[in-house]
């Protein structure tokens, strides 16, 4: 007698989702997605064409668990990636500013299966278990992934009734076998899918501690057994270390204030003394320094490092990277920085990370990827000790290589890092877990930040410290003679206009916004209200621009990773053309006020240098002109199209000719030991044409400075008392400034993942 069990299974285009058990598949392939991700591609399923807030989804996905909005964010992006668009372009789970999430297939039909059966009873679930006959005896098959099995055409009709056959003085042998056999394989499989999941968890179930509140924290570690943590802290120009007991508020200084900044931390293994380094001046290598964890004098152990130190687990011996007169190595000195043995040659110079691990037995080390057609990248190997044989056992290749510890078991390693080509994305300096030997890894923070490249620690009992960096930016409107009392916030995003805003001809706004891991256009009115998503593009883009007669957008995109180039796009996001192309870098570009006419910078790299040039193309037939600057970047056309502004050095803004490019005047931008201008996007033009505004930073605050061309004095604009500024724009009739500013966040959190 059979239980009938009756399944909900959901099919749209070529997927077919299995409520119940939780399973996806597209055509005859499971899709290996978290258990959690598909329950919330099925509570968005069941509410079709409904928006479904992010609370109602936590609510219904973990019931009465407190979970960050992170781990939502994660699943989301899980799915839109496995999903991909539907057939007219669009996603599959749309994203509603404010209000929530919508999944709206095309079609959408429900089926029910019985008996047990799976929603795709052609495809195995997870790792395989196989069993085969050898002669009379069956025997159990190593377990496989799917992906690593063959697919073998079916067996004959005769070879299958042959080898059904079994003669009777083996049936209760065969038999016997078999259910022992069966019990093994579902034990195993059960373990195995349990284990599957505990790992699928393990990536997005998280516990985080934030050890710092609103403190602008440099580069932190902890010690392993986690009851302390250090930290840098700038004060003006002045930077000072802190130790801070983990869990509590309290914390006192031990390096005081001095223009060196302490870098790469490490706690000695028995907790008692903090390591780091310093540039002791301007052009030398790092040293390292010594002082007690409580606090007591600093003393200076060696120079000539190019990497902080890891120590063997007595603590006598430490392991770090050197560049000098003999080449790059990795090299092994005593605590108090005697001796010197030669771990390694680097024969490629320029990565340096180092981690030993707890057992003593291995030191993990950075080197540079040798890969055929890739000019940069780094890898991870470890040095076996006792063999001091090198052992690359990741074949990833990363594009940046940072930090580096080892857990407790020394079965993996975590690390800062930034995979390949995802270096001009949003998803670069996030932390991994790479485990050892099988070298796989997997990516544990998706909290929308950035990370540290030095900050990192990991503690005895399985907690990582890290020190996320994010950037919150809002938009404000206000007067534009820069009364403070005038301004107004009019959006609440987190990234909103910090890579560009654009006024429009038609008195809208057009900014760069997050869209989940993508940054995407979006426009606004000049209040705020009706916001729209003109792209969902999944290539990074920055630096929007729009022309006075209102017929494009222009932006830069990094569609082949690490070279950028401009596309433009009509103001309703419809008709994308690239306009630049080859293996130089465009990014920062200016509009006509005429609409003919971009004009933009170049830039080529040749290994360390970089070539710059200075262009003018038409929009209309891409004929380009060159205007003869080498020395110029990120240029803006004056209201009257007559002249361009642009930044040399950081330090200098250029009037040129927009006919030829000839040099009209130079405007020295302030600068002091407190004063400090940011020309990270150029000069802009005020809108009577007779000055350039740019953003000043003083002791932390940004501020709109307007500089005369004419050779005045520099005078302040706006007078906000806190915050930075990223990007500003006036309206195009100029009587309106947007700012995106906000606020720069730098904690210290401990991470602990939770097994569900």
């Amino acid at each position: 007698m059979t239980n009938s069990t009756e399944h909900s299974v959901y099919v749209f285009d070529d997927f077919r989702l299995d409520k119940d058990r939780l399973m996806l598949y597209r055509g005859e392939t499971e899709i290996n997605l978290p258990p959690k991700a598909i329950k919330t591609l099925a509570i968005l399923v069941e509410n079709r064409g409904e928006i479904v807030s992010k609370d109602e989804l936590i609510e219904a996905v973990w019931k009465d668990a407190f979970v960050e909005d992170s781990n939502l964010s994660h699943y989301l992006y899980l799915l839109r990636k496995a999903l991909g668009t539907r057939s007219d372009g669009k996603p599959y789970i749309e994203t509603l500013r404010k209000r929530g999430y919508r999944f709206d297939p095309k079609n959408l039909s429900l089926e029910r299966t019985t008996n047990g059966a799976a929603a795709n009873p052609a495809v195995s679930n997870g790792r395989s278990l196989q069993v085969e006959r050898r002669g009379n005896v069956l025997a159990l098959v190593d377990w496989k992934d799917p992906e690593t099995i063959p697919v073998v055409a079916d067996a004959k009709p005769e070879a299958a009734a042959k080898e059904r056959f079994v003669s009777r003085s083996y049936a209760g042998l065969i038999v016997f076998v078999s259910l022992g056999l069966f019990v093994a394989v579902a034990a195993v499989l059960y373990l195995s899918r349990s284990a599957a999941l505990v790992q699928e968890e393990r990536a997005v179930e998280q516990n985080v501690l934030r050890l710092t509140n609103g403190i602008e924290v440099v580069d932190a570690t902890i010690s392993r057994d986690g009851k302390y943590f250090v930290y840098t802290e700038p004060e003006g120009k002045f930077y000072k270390m802190w130790v801070q007991q983990t869990g509590q508020s309290t914390r006192h200084d031990i390096v005081p204030a001095s223009a060196r900044l302490p870098l790469a931390k490490t706690f000695t293994p028995d907790g008692q003394h903090v390591y780091f380094v310093a540039v002791d001046a301007v052009g030398e290598p790092f040293s390292l320094y010594r002082v007690p964890t409580h606090g007591g004098p600093v003393t200076k152990i060696l120079s000539g490092l190019g990497s902080g130190v890891s120590f063997s687990p007595d603590g006598r011996q430490m392991v770090f990277y050197r560049q000098d007169n003999d080449g790059a190595k990795y090299v092994i000195k005593a605590s108090d920085g005697s001796g010197e043995e030669t771990l390694l040659y680097n024969t490629t110079p320029g990565f340096g990370s180092a981690a030993w691990s707890l057992d003593g037995k291995l030191i993990a080390i950075v080197l540079q990827a040798k890969q055929e057609g890739l000019e940069e990248g780094c890898s991870v190997a470890v040095v076996d000790r006792e063999t001091s044989g090198l052992i690359a056992f990741s074949e990833e290749v990363w594009d940046i290589c940072g930090r580096m510890e080892w857990t407790s078991d020394s079965r993996g390693i975590y690390m800062v890092g930034t995979r390949l080509h995802e270096s001009m994305t949003t998803r670069r300096d996030q932390i991994y877990y790479i485990s050892y030997p099988q070298g796989k890894s997997r990516r544990i923070t998706t909290d929308g930040s950035r990370h540290q490249w030095s900050s990192l620690g990991v503690t005895d009992d399985g907690a990582v410290l890290a020190a996320p960096f994010n950037r919150s930016s809002q938009i404000w409107v206000m007067d534009p003679n820069g009364e403070s009392r005038s301004a107004g916030q009019i959006t609440t995003g987190q990234t909103d206009g910090r890579a560009g805003i654009a006024p429009l001809a038609d008195g809208r706004v057009a900014y760069i916004s997050r869209t989940g891991e993508n940054l995407n256009l979006w426009v606004m009115n000049q209040d705020g209200s009706d916001q729209k998503q003109l792209t969902d593009n999944r290539y990074p883009i920055e630096e929007v621009r729009s022309g006075g007669d209102g017929r494009f957008l222009v932006f830069a995109s990094y569609v082949d990773h690490s070279r950028p180039h401009l596309f433009r796009i009509n103001m309703d996001g419809t008709a994308l053309k690239q306009l630049t192309s080859g293996d130089s870098r465009e990014v920062d570009s200016s509009l006509s006020n005429d609409g003919k006419w971009i004009v933009y910078d170049s830039t080529k790299v040749f290994g360390a240098r970089y070539e710059f040039s200075l262009w003018k193309q038409s929009l209309e037939s891409g004929e380009r002109v060159s205007l003869n600057r080498t020395d110029c970047q990120m240029p803006h056309f004056s209201p009257d199209d007559k002249y361009i502004s642009c930044v040399r050095a950081q330090t200098d803004v250029l009037i040129l000719s927009a006919l030829d490019g000839t040099l009209i005047r130079t405007i020295r931008v302030p600068m002091s030991s407190t004063v400090s201008s940011t020309l990270s996007f150029g000069a802009r033009w005020t809108p009577d044409g007779k000055s350039v505004a740019y953003i000043v930073n003083d002791k932390g605050v940004s501020n709109i400075w307007t500089h005369p061309i004419d050779g005045e004095e520099p005078k302040q604009l706006t007078e906000f008392t806190g915050g930075s500024i990223y990007h500003f724009a006036y309206s195009l009739d100029g009587k309106r400034l947007f700012v995106a500013r906000g606020h720069q966040i730098r904690d210290a959190i401990l991470i602990r993942e939770v097994i569900q």
